[in-house]
């Protein structure tokens, strides 16, 4: 499968923890219905917390602490707003009161 990357990006949130973002264009297939593959991941103190991706025949999905959710999407950029707004939230501690998730 060719992958073209279209989205490369590493950084710190305020609070010090780490984002990843990555995306390639590939070949539209029944995995990949869109042409695209990605993943947005949030990772604080050496564990994936948050991430939204279309890995593994799984189509697209919501990790949230262990939780997967599947959603509908949008677009990368409608897809990007949603997780960065997922991390905000999160790094302001309004969804780190749902322990049973974790």
């Amino acid at each position: 499968m060719s992958k073209q990357i279209i989205l490369r990006r590493r950084e710190y949130t305020l609070k010090n923890n780490f984002i990843e973002s990555v995306a390639w264009k590939v070949p539209v297939s029944k995995m990949y219905p869109e042409g695209v593959k990605y993943t947005f991941t949030f990772i604080e103190k050496n564990k994936r917390i948050i991430a939204i991706d279309n890995y593994n025949y799984e189509s697209h999905h919501i990790h949230y602490y262990k939780s997967k959710i599947p959603f509908t999407f949008r677009g990368l950029i409608q897809t990007e707003k949603l997780f960065l707004k997922l991390v905000e939230d999160y790094e302001n501690d309004k969804n780190k009161r749902n322990k049973d998730l974790y």
